[in-house]
């Protein structure tokens, strides 16, 4: 179990994979999981999850390129990093500041930014706020700041903001024999007919897309579990090929298929090989 566990932090370190005990990491521990103890049945081994990685990376959360940015900076300069972690959640969250969400790529972004802006200034708000005059001022990329809410003129009430100059009073209605201003039987009655034909439709799309894809998932099913290798164990290699629905266990016939199809290839031109070279 203990060289299970080695074995799968390096993968994550590797290629990225999220690990830090948050929910995305319980899904990528949970996935993994599944997939090596149900599907794959193979113990999980450094070569084992490098040969899986192609198969389970589409479902796996991983980082984003801001947060890797970040992460190299931190392990180069911890200390500093974690200072200047420090003064943004102090200075920054507010209209016109920067913006300090916790774990968001523009607050990674903003400072991977000043990090490499400052160099070895100390970590204060006037060097601080010089980095981000030098930023603004060059080219390249740019910090991110919390919007300030726009100023209008006078005031102005939500609904006279929302006016389309449409007379709201009046609109869809007809002048009645008695003088009055309403909707007639026949108005009444054809809108009826109208939401009706549209309820139908609606159900109606519906039915047919669900049909539409439970067929191609059935037609993908069978074509994918009737493939074979050109052995007992490259069949049985293509058979224990699966694509899982993201975020879920279901498995995703139609790449399941096309998955198998990859592989069955490989085994086929490299029988090809074989052949050549005798």
């Amino acid at each position: 179990m203990a060289h299970d566990v080695q074995a799968y932090t390096k993968f994550c370190i590797t290629h990225g994979i999220i690990n830090d005990g948050s929910q995305d990491d319980r899904h990528n521990a949970d996935l993994v999981l599944n997939y090596f103890e149900n599907t794959w049945k193979q113990d999980i081994t450094e070569k084992n999850l490098e040969a899986a990685w192609d198969l389970i990376r589409p479902h796996l959360k991983l980082k984003s390129k801001a947060r890797l940015e970040f992460e190299k900076a931190m392990t180069a300069e911890p200390d500093r990093a974690r200072q200047l972690d420090q003064w943004l959640k102090a200075h920054g969250g507010k209209p016109g500041q920067l913006v300090n969400t916790v774990l968001s790529d523009d607050t990674l972004e903003n400072l991977s930014l000043l990090l490499g802006t400052l160099g070895g200034y100390e970590i204060s708000t006037v060097r601080i706020q010089d980095a981000e005059n030098r930023i603004a001022n060059r080219a390249g990329r740019k910090l991110h700041y919390v919007p300030t809410p726009r100023r209008e003129m006078g005031t102005i009430t939500e609904a006279a903001r929302n006016d389309d100059g449409k007379p709201f009073v009046t609109d869809g209605l007809t002048l009645q024999r008695d003088g009055s201003l309403g909707k007639s039987p026949a108005d009444y009655a054809r809108e009826a007919r109208q939401r009706s034909d549209r309820d139908a439709a609606e159900v109606n799309q519906q039915r047919t897309g669900a049909s539409a894809q439970s067929r191609i998932a059935a037609e993908a099913k069978s074509k994918a579990e009737g493939l074979r290798g050109n052995t007992h164990s490259e069949s049985d290699q293509i058979g224990r090929v699966f694509v899982f629905t993201p975020g879920t266990s279901s498995v995703d016939w139609s790449a399941t298929l096309q998955a198998r199809l990859n592989l069955q290839k490989s085994f086929n031109r490299a029988q090809e090989v074989r052949r050549f070279i005798r």
